[in-house]
């Protein structure tokens, strides 16, 4: 695999042991941010218990498919991870991983009850805040970590307010991609 300079940064964390319980990849459209994250989040699981649960959200599980599993796939191979749409669940690495849609405030009793081990967000500025703060709270055992990606969204969103804002408050880690940082797009693209 080929890591672009701020890719590499990220990877590094993980290597060092110092990713934070809630680690956000945040910036623009194809700035490499969701690939890596994939990539970080396999390599991750793949080094947690088995017999803990963890879980992959998106706004839906269309969405989801689309813009995660499928890469996610790719990336790590179908020996190493499976999914199954129906059932909402997946297993990466021998680990079983949840599937859950985020649409509307009621989505959070989707997720009431669990005890996860790490949980990854697709476009989290999609979100209904009631469902990010009762997934932090399934986040209870010990060494759970989140990681999520998302674009910009207004300065007044609860994401950037709530937690952005406070990370130095937070066990929080926030990253910015921007579109430089993806060396590996066609420059005619970056410039258009």
């Amino acid at each position: 695999m080929i890591y672009t300079n701020k890719q590499r940064e990220l990877m590094r964390l993980w290597q060092r042991n110092e990713l934070k319980r809630i680690n956000l990849l945040e910036g623009s459209v194809s700035s490499g941010k969701t690939w890596i994250s994939l990539v970080l989040w396999g390599f991750w699981v793949a080094t947690m218990p088995k017999d803990k649960p963890y879980l992959m959200c998106a706004k839906s599980i269309t969405t989801l498919k689309r813009n995660c599993l499928m890469l996610l796939e790719e990336l790590v191979g179908s020996k190493n991870f499976t999914y199954s749409i129906n059932a909402k669940e997946g297993n990466l690495f021998g680990r079983t991983v949840l599937f859950e849609g985020a649409n509307d405030a009621r989505s959070e009793s989707k997720i009431r009850g669990l005890s996860l081990q790490g949980a990854y967000c697709d476009e989290l500025t999609q979100f209904p805040e009631d469902f990010f703060t009762m997934l932090l709270s399934r986040l209870r055992i010990p060494g759970a970590k989140l990681i999520a990606t998302t674009n910009p969204d207004r300065p007044t969103h609860w994401l950037k307010a709530e937690y952005i804002d406070r990370k130095n408050e937070l066990n929080f880690f926030d990253m910015k991609f921007l579109i430089d940082d993806n060396t590996t797009l066609d420059p005619d693209y970056i410039r258009d």
